[in-house]
């Protein structure tokens, strides 16, 4: 046991190094990003193609087979499946765990680059998704007032939308329930009948009027212009005075040109109002509750402006609350967890000192812990908090032996305390080891084994414990038995104490045990038939996570047919007031 004599030799620089690691794990503690589940990449590509006005057969025939063949070629494909629409084509490709989904990404994009030409001349964009926990929006907001909010895009946009956009480690603000105005241009069929004008030759020379392109440069001597001929509209009586012939007619003669909001043809309510939804999403890596603070700050400054007089904005769904409540349950219990293993401790060590010793294996153990998940580039999220609290109940095991072994030795020696400490540690240190690596070593299966979905999610929890655990062994043969040496033996039990009793009770129970071996053997094995049984009657439910009730309740409608959006909103009012009149 070479470091243990060293750390017998070197107290000071001994103590130093704890206290450096202790520091550099708290000053972790504070920069590490807070997180409710790991930003986990899921093995999927999602690809889709808007394509509106036309039929499921039509998207299926024109752009997804394509698409499809396009992307078989990929490398990694596990599973393909797609779904055509009358105004869209979604590909799905899921690819093993092992698999990075940004070269991927880019990869598809490629792939249907590749067939563009192929693809029909009106389809405008392709979108690739690759999806990630972190892709989730980590704050719903909901805007309403009394006053009608439908035409109020550019004002929502400009004040409240820009300005999130704008929040360090805020990456997207998306609005949900307005519109960005638009013009629509609405032919007369009489009209075009009486001037005799086709309704393609108006199609195309408005996108040839609407254009703003680069021409290239021109030198001139020692002087050099860039030359960009620019044709866009920048008004609406531009538009309507548009010259649709060679006999001056234009267009305001043949329809009607407005700028107005899309016609609505969805519903979001709050509290029975129509109101206003938006999304905010995160940067990756960013602490998820200093984004979330940020963003509320920000939208109560947002709604003293004058602009924002009489619009109300609530947060609905704020991930950042969730998280802190979340990890502050779990760090409460851990404390509470934490001090009865004191407590234990101390009754069965029988000296203050003693247990401080042992102790403070548990928050060096831990404070190493974080930053060593700092440097790995890892969260503080559930599953880790988690491992950090199964971790407290073992951190102190290999102090517990390797001071108890020292205190026999020492009180067998009392005149060499260093060389019985010595002898204390050499004695159960290979056992002490030896126990260590078998409880990691059933973690570390999960961190170097095959990916799946529900090791990508345990990885998390092992490194966390398969840490403070090697920092409890090396503090259990280094710290603790260079802080034992230097401190009194405890007194022996007393005859008639409470552990003394204990220890007689346990000596005959093992007494009997050893004596009734085939008796012990039969119990053992009925308790593991008893453990096996449940699950091979299929009476222990399997599930990836537990299906918490919460505080929620979601109602789906299920509507049979196609309606009109005013017609399935009053079915929605009806159940609304119902839902409402009986809060209680």
């Amino acid at each position: 046991m070479k470091h243990t004599e060293l750390a017998l030799h070197r107290p000071v620089t001994t103590v130093v190094v704890f206290v450096a690691l202790a520091l550099v794990g708290l000053i972790a503690s504070r920069l590490l990003p807070l997180e409710k589940f790991p930003d986990i990449e899921f093995p999927g590509i999602f690809i889709q193609i808007p394509y509106d006005g036309s039929t499921p057969e039509e998207v299926e025939r024109l752009i997804t087979r394509p698409v499809e063949e396009a992307l078989a070629t990929l490398s990694g494909v596990e599973r393909m499946f797609s779904t055509s629409s009358d105004s869209e084509a979604s590909i799905f490709l899921e690819f093993g765990w092992d698999q990075r989904m940004g070269p991927k990404g880019i990869e598809a994009r490629s792939k249907v680059d590749g067939i563009r030409h192929l693809l029909p001349d009106d389809v405008r964009r392709v979108f690739v998704f690759t999806g990630s926990l972190g892709d989730q929006p980590v704050l719903q907001l909901r805007i309403s007032s009394e006053r009608d909010l439908s035409d109020s895009y550019d004002l929502l946009d400009r004040v409240l939308k820009r300005r999130l956009e704008r929040l360090e480690g805020v990456s997207r603000v998306d609005l949900h329930g307005v519109d960005q105005r638009e013009i629509r241009i609405l032919l007369k069929p009489d009209m075009l009948a009486a001037y005799g004008v086709d309704i393609a030759s108006i199609r195309d020379l408005l996108m040839r009027s609407n254009f703003a392109v680069s021409a290239g440069k021109i030198t001139a001597g020692e002087q050099r212009f860039s030359v960009r001929p620019s044709g866009e509209f920048r008004s609406i009586e531009e538009i309507r005075d548009l010259t649709i012939n060679n006999r001056g007619l234009r267009l305001r003669d043949v329809a009607d040109v407005e700028l107005r909001t899309p016609d609505r043809n969805y519903g979001r309510h709050l509290d029975r109002e129509y109101a206003i939804g938006v999304a905010v999403n995160k940067t990756t890596g960013t602490n998820l509750v200093d984004v979330t603070d940020r963003v509320i700050a920000e939208v109560e400054k947002i709604g003293e402006l004058p602009q924002m007089r009489g619009i109300n904005i609530f947060p609905l769904d704020n991930q950042g609350d969730s998280v802190r409540e979340s990890l502050s349950d779990l760090l409460n219990a851990g404390m509470i967890g934490g001090l009865l293993a004191v407590l234990v401790l101390y009754l069965f060590l029988r000296q203050a000192t003693t247990t401080l010793i042992v102790t403070a294996s548990v928050p060096f153990s831990l404070l190493i812990t974080l930053g060593a998940l700092y440097f790995a580039g890892l969260t503080l999220n559930i599953l880790s908090m988690m491992g950090l609290m199964l971790a407290v109940g073992m951190l102190v095991d290999n102090a517990v032996v390797i001071t108890e072994s020292v205190f026999r030795h020492r009180s067998e020696e009392p005149d060499h305390p260093y060389s019985s400490t010595i002898k204390g540690v050499r004695e159960v240190g290979l056992a002490v080891i030896a126990g260590t690596m078998t409880t990691i070593i059933v973690f570390a299966p999960i961190i170097f084994g095959a990916d799946t979905d529900i090791t990508i999610f345990l990885t998390h929890v092992a490194i966390t414990i398969i840490v403070a655990l090697l920092a409890s062994l090396l503090i259990a043969q280094t710290l603790v038995p260079m802080l034992a040496a230097r401190i009194a033996v405890p007194p022996r039990p007393k005859e008639g104490a409470l552990i003394s009793r204990l220890t007689r009770r346990y000596t005959r129970a093992l007494e009997w045990i050893i004596g009734h071996r085939w008796w012990t053997a039969l119990g053992i094995f009925l308790i593991c038939v008893l453990g096996i049984l449940p699950n091979a009657l299929q009476l222990v439910k399997f599930d990836m996570f537990p299906q918490d009730a919460g505080r929620r309740l979601f109602m789906i409608y299920h509507i049979e047919g196609q309606h009109p959006v005013e017609r399935t909103e009053a079915a929605v009012n009806t159940i609304e007031e119902y839902l409402f009149s009986r809060q209680e």
